[in-house]
């Protein structure tokens, strides 16, 4: 049975063969002559009847697929139209055929332009929208910048410190029991009984940034960028605590009964215009200005020494101060500093006092490691000398102005003398008063060399040396009416100090450490003693003496640091009493340090 079917089906095959050769032969035949009526109907008849015969099983895949690539091959071949122009309408037919495909190209092209165009005509959209958001969002950042900088909150920077100290003064017990207090005549210093006594340093304020370089560039129309601005202006207050009479000193001694608590000075109160340039203007080589009105900290250079002026002093007046350059890599850097300060004014003389003073020094590196520095000084101060009075009969204003010659605050020991040589006369008045018995004209040289090689551990050696140019022994002796050789037994001109220090040079952090000596040598009229050191020989001149020292941190911002100074006075204080020293002085100092 299965042999029957299998000849049926061969059969069947045998004769579809010329049916569909048949077929396809009238369809292709049929398709000439109709023109291809319908070329892009869609429906491709001859195709759709080779998938039939395969569906109903006549023909096999591979069969179906061959009819198919020969029917597809035919049908290409039957749309390629070859158009025949004859010879005389040729060039014609070619302008004609250039002038369709010109008008299609160009149609295309400027289809594909319109279409650029309104693409370019979007980005561009979009980009300006995307330009302009980011221009509202910086806006928005400049005005929170702006605000944040504006707030006061962020330009003021409150600070302080506190010191907490106990103080020994130990004097020697064959001291002469009658030293006079110059700032005080007719009484006594203690120069003989122990002192033992606890004393606060508190110092509260704050710095405020008013002008900052930007605000500045802006005010005159000058980009941020730019290399070139005019400077900022800080502003900065501080109060302590201290004696309203006593320059040098911001101690309160606790238990005191002078009612000095209530003592509050001022100790800073200025306005600092600063101008730092950036470090391509001129290639780094133009300098670096500041100027300082009102009361500030010391201006000048001293290399840890205070030998002329105390630490704890505030100048009054205004300070100009120079760099030379803001290049990092320099090794030389030299500096200038001048100033003018009101030590004294008075509505009674035209003579007020005041100090002019000038500094002028360099830093150098001139090997990896070392580094030193020097400086030289010249204070000049005005009016501060003493006349003696000769005139028997004077009116209140010439009272008030022989006041005003006797220097408003002194420690001890300047050469002074009587002003008023005069007898007390009927109908008249005698001034008592004390002058200075020379000017003073200072040359100070001081300076520093630094090892770093231990780093962070420094090792330095600092001096500090001062000259009174205007000491003349001769005027001297003809105001206090002996002779020259007497001035100068008791008096002298020079001063000098040496120091070494091993550690950090600035001691702030957990375990930091340093420790120091110095040796002091200061005669009487070297300087104005009344604003050198307060505390060795108990303050002023005429001193000589060891100093030992040392700091160590706790804590970030807390230290300790103890001091032993161990003075005694170079010329004998009081004429009559022959004895060696007049005032021999240990000191020791024991300070718990507090930065906030």
């Amino acid at each position: 049975m299965k042999v029957g079917l299998k000849r049926k089906s061969r059969l069947k095959r045998f004769w579809v063969y010329p049916v569909l050769v048949t077929f396809m032969v009238n369809m292709c035949c049929f398709g000439a002559f109709a023109g291809q009526a319908e070329p892009d109907s869609g429906f491709d008849s001859t195709a759709a009847l080779i998938e039939l015969l395969k569906s109903k099983g006549i023909i096999d895949e591979k069969e179906a697929k061959g009819f198919l690539e020969r029917h597809q091959l035919k049908t290409r071949a039957s749309q390629q139209v070859v158009t025949i122009v004859p010879e005389e309408n040729r060039e014609k037919y070619m302008q004609e055929l250039t002038r369709d495909v010109t008008e299609k190209v160009t149609r295309q092209i400027n289809e594909v332009q319109k279409e650029a165009a309104s693409s370019n005509q979007y980005i561009a959209r979009r980009a300006a929208l995307l330009e302009q958001e980011v221009e509202e969002l910086q806006d928005a950042l400049e005005k929170e910048k702006s605000v944040r900088n504006e707030s006061w909150a962020n330009r003021i920077r409150f600070g302080g410190d506190i010191r907490v100290r106990h103080e020994s003064v130990l004097f020697d017990r064959n001291n002469s029991q009658f030293i006079e207090d110059p700032s005080n005549p007719g009484t006594y210093i203690n120069s003989t009984n122990d002192e033992h006594r606890q004393r606060v340093r508190l110092r509260v304020g704050l710095k405020a940034k008013v002008i900052k370089a930007k605000d500045v560039s802006e005010l005159f129309g000058l980009r941020e960028h730019e290399k070139v601005h005019v400077g900022e202006l800080d502003a900065e207050v501080r109060v302590a605590t201290g004696s309203v009479g006593n320059p040098v000193s911001t101690n309160y001694t606790l238990g005191d009964d002078s009612d000095s608590r209530s003592d509050i000075v001022l100790d800073r109160a200025n306005l600092k215009w600063s101008y730092k340039p950036r470090e391509e203007v001129w290639g780094g080589k133009f300098p670096e200005a500041s100027a300082t009105f009102g009361i500030m900290k010391k201006p000048w250079y001293t290399a840890s020494s205070s030998l002329v002026w105390d630490s704890d002093l505030a100048f009054e007046g205004v300070a100009l101060s120079f760099k030379s350059d803001t290049l990092k890599i320099n090794p030389l850097k030299s500096f200038l500093t001048m100033g003018y300060f009101p030590i004294q004014e008075s509505t009674w003389s035209q003579d007020d006092k005041y100090l002019l003073a000038g500094q002028v020094g360099f830093s150098h590196k001139p090997l990896y490691g070392w580094r030193y520095k020097l400086a030289a000084a010249y204070y000049d101060y005005y009016n501060v000398e003493g006349s003696p009075v000769t005139s028997t009969v004077r009116s209140d204003a010439e009272l008030k102005s022989m006041q005003h010659m006797t220097p408003k605050f002194m420690q001890k020991g300047n050469s002074t003398f009587v002003m008023d040589k005069t007898t007390i006369q009927p109908g008249g008045s005698r001034y008592t008063g004390y002058g200075l018995l020379t000017d003073y004209e200072l040359l100070n040289i001081t300076g520093e060399l630094d090892n770093t090689h231990f780093w962070p551990v420094h090792v330095t050696f600092y001096w500090d040396y001062v000259k009174n140019l205007a000491y003349d022994p001769d005027n001297m002796a003809v105001k206090e009416g002996i002779s020259a050789a007497d001035i100068e037994e008791v008096s002298g001109d020079t001063g000098y100090q040496l120091g070494l220090r091993v550690g950090y040079p600035k001691v702030r952090e957990r375990w930091q450490w340093n420790v120091s000596v110095e040796y002091r040598y200061l005669e009487s009229d070297a300087v104005l003693d009344a604003y050198t050191d307060s505390d060795f020989h108990l303050g002023g001149t005429n001193a000589k003496g060891f100093i030992f020292g040392g700091e160590l941190g706790l804590y970030k911002n807390v230290w300790l640091k103890a001091r032993w100074m161990s003075a005694n006075e170079i010329d004998d204080i009081e004429e009559i009493n022959n004895q060696t020293d007049d005032l021999a002085v240990d000191t020791f100092q024991f300070d718990l340090n507090a930065v906030f």
